[in-house]
């Protein structure tokens, strides 16, 4: 799932015609030195077949135990013909929301907030009207997706590059969410839950959400490649450039039209390290990571694997077995999926820079059947060691 994720399952950025118009390893208990071992068989393949597919470079992360290797494929910068690498740093879209609950599960631990909360209790006056009952929207409904708020980027100004040029304030990308219509019965992936959630975290701690994220996950994790930028177009270097097919498009999109909802940069490395210290404990108190893996069955169509959504956080089933994650895209030309075993123990986050390869061709995109389903494959070898 995504910004910032695909077509096909919600807008984020993810609105057909998009851009066209500008043609530590963690600690816990499966902690351990980490040994370099030779990827799975098949798997330089199935990169490679990603760039023939179409995208301009893919980076693919996998981990088995204590073994540890990277596969790229393709180009970083097709001007200047630039190999991708491993570290390269990325936005990461919607699996900043992963970072957000996780921050908002904390806060519930120490007590200065409950997943009961009602929306009014911590932002009285921001949703008004239209149907909306603030009173009865709890902030565990936000981290599911269950809070009938429709999202903003359904609006269709945000098809406009120059409006997501622009540097929004999260006030007005949730009026423009309310402004859209009623509630909406049962779960609806919406970024303007995520939006919300940063205002809760800004209003309960006093702190931006992005010194919050730094202070509790960035710094104890030694996650030096990755960064929270508010409206800077720029990836602190090395990064890979992102396209929407010809598009240059690493620097058309401003963060904070995305903010709490997918904004983040980071590296497959990084973004590993996170969800496995998460995974085993390092993070939340057990009585909050079972809040987060709670999950209920949802309709996702377009993306890989059939979900259970939780907190910030899905379940899918892969041949080998169950695995933890998120999806994110970025209309600024990357699309990335991040994959974890229960135990820590499996990891596939891999990444491709051309966000147009994320929607169908029958939503104004590129991709197709084929490329989704050599994307699975690639990701099915990388977690299972096999197809």
């Amino acid at each position: 799932m995504s910004l910032l994720r695909s077509p096909g399952r919600r807008v984020v950025l993810r609105t057909a015609g998009l851009l066209t118009a500008v043609s530590l390893v963690a600690g816990g208990p499966a902690a351990g030195r980490v040994v370099s071992a030779r990827p799975p068989a098949g798997l330089q393949r199935a990169a490679d077949r990603l760039v023939t597919d179409g995208v301009p470079g893919v980076i693919i992360m996998t981990r088995r135990g204590r073994h540890v290797s990277d596969v790229v494929a393709g180009l970083a910068d097709k001007a200047a013909g630039q190999p991708m690498r491993p570290q390269d740093r990325v936005h990461i879209g919607s699996i900043t929301k992963t970072f957000v609950a996780a921050v908002v599960l904390q806060l519930a631990a120490e007590g200065r907030l409950s997943l009961n909360d009602s929306v009014r209790r911590w932002l009285p006056g921001v949703i008004t009207g239209h149907g909306y009952h603030p009173a009865r929207i709890t902030v565990r409904e936000l981290l599911q997706q269950t809070s009938g708020l429709r999202d903003y980027l359904s609006n269709p100004e945000f098809q406009d590059p120059r409006v997501l040029a622009r540097t929004w304030r999260p006030r007005q990308l949730v009026d423009i969410a309310v402004r859209l219509g009623p509630p909406v019965h049962g779960w609806l992936y919406a970024n303007t839950n995520y939006i919300l959630l940063g205002m809760i975290i800004q209003k309960v701690t006093g702190h931006s959400p992005v010194t919050e994220i730094r202070r509790r996950i960035l710094v104890p994790l030694r996650l030096h490649g990755t960064s929270f930028p508010l409206t800077s177009t720029k990836i602190p270097a090395p990064y890979a450039h992102g396209y929407y097919g010809p598009v240059d498009a690493t620097r058309l999109v401003n963060p904070s039209v995305a903010w709490t909802a997918g904004a983040m940069i980071s590296t497959v490395g990084d973004v590993a390290r996170f969800y496995r210290a998460l995974l085993t404990g390092r993070l939340l108190p057990p009585a909050q990571l079972r809040e987060l893996l709670a999950t209920i069955p949802v309709h996702d169509t377009g993306e890989l694997f059939a979900e259970h959504y939780g907190l910030g956080i899905y379940r899918v089933r892969l041949p080998c077995g169950t695995a933890w994650g998120h999806d994110g895209g970025w209309p600024g030309g990357f699309k990335t999926f991040a994959y974890t075993s229960p135990d820590g123990a499996r990891q596939a986050v891999m990444v491709y820079n051309d966000f147009k390869m994320s929607i169908s061709r029958r939503d104004g995109g590129t991709g197709t059947a084929a490329f989704q389903r050599d994307v699975r494959k690639a990701t099915e070898i990388a977690f299972c060691g096999r197809g």
